[in-house]
């Protein structure tokens, strides 16, 4: 079984649990750095997306293609899950866990009328390594349509990463932009938690998972600084009105951006 060893990446621990059952042997580790994820941003569905965020067959496909794999996603009822799943080899989908929320796990067959699932979880987490779910119980834990990823043989492809390494820097630029509007608006803490995964969470986050993934240990501290300087804010009284870049320093946000896509230019120049 293969763990998780960075925050929220129970999908790419997910893909790596599929491609064992392929006889290939890599970690969740391995694969963001495959694919360049600590120097990919996303913007999608009026959301700010980067590190494990970016789990959908596009960006998994980064690192597939040129092993020759790719990941197809299907939507599928809950009313059909139980066929379709049967007819797989192995696939990854999402359930909805109590008091932890949407979690990846890897279906790995069926037995004794059961169907068994991976748990994707961290080495030292006491939670089971397998879950088994009868049709109807995992029918009560995933969505009524649930996407879920197969793995499929091909022959290796090249995969355009410089388009996608611009397109984040845009990404970053805007995403930088819409936060400084917001510190600038007189908001309720309660308003503001609304946009942590939206609009914070790429900048406030992730970007620490993924800083102290390439070792940039430093820049990696600068975002810590100003995830708490955030969430000093978010903790007044939710019905009164702050103006957010009072508790946040913006020029220390500003030159902080400003380093990360600098690490992402640098990634471009590999490319060119």
């Amino acid at each position: 079984m293969k763990y998780m060893t960075f925050n929220s990446s129970c999908s790419y621990a997910s893909v790596a649990n599929m491609l064992e059952q392929y006889g290939v042997d890599v970690s969740d580790r391995s694969i963001a750095l495959k694919m360049k994820l600590p120097y990919m941003f996303s913007y999608h569905d009026g959301r700010y997306l980067s590190g494990p965020m970016l789990q959908t067959a596009e960006w998994f496909n980064l690192y597939l293609k040129p092993i020759g794999y790719r990941l197809v996603e299907k939507q599928i009822s809950s009313y059909e899950i139980a066929d379709y799943l049967m007819q797989q080899k192995t696939a990854m989908l999402g359930i909805v866990l109590e008091g932890i929320g949407k979690h990846a796990v890897v279906y790995m067959g069926k037995e004794s009328g059961k169907f068994v699932f991976l748990n994707n979880k961290w080495e030292n987490d006491e939670s089971p390594n397998e879950l088994r779910l009868t049709t109807d119980e995992l029918k009560q834990i995933i969505e009524p349509i649930v996407v879920v990823g197969t793995l499929q043989q091909i022959s290796a492809e090249n995969v355009d990463f410089l388009t996608k390494l611009k397109a984040s820097v845009h990404v970053v630029q805007s995403n930088l932009k819409d936060i400084i509007k917001l510190c600038d608006t007189q908001e309720t803490p309660a308003n503001l938690r609304l946009k942590l995964n939206t609009l914070f969470r790429p900048l406030f986050l992730d970007a620490i998972t993924m800083l102290n993934m390439i070792d940039e240990m430093e820049l990696a501290n600068d975002f810590l600084f100003l995830q708490r300087e955030l969430l000093s804010a978010l903790r007044q009284d939710t019905k009164q009105s702050i103006l957010l870049k009072e508790y946040i320093s913006i020029p220390k946000l500003e030159v902080s951006v400003k380093k990360y896509i600098e690490l992402i230019m640098n990634e471009i120049e590999t490319q060119l």
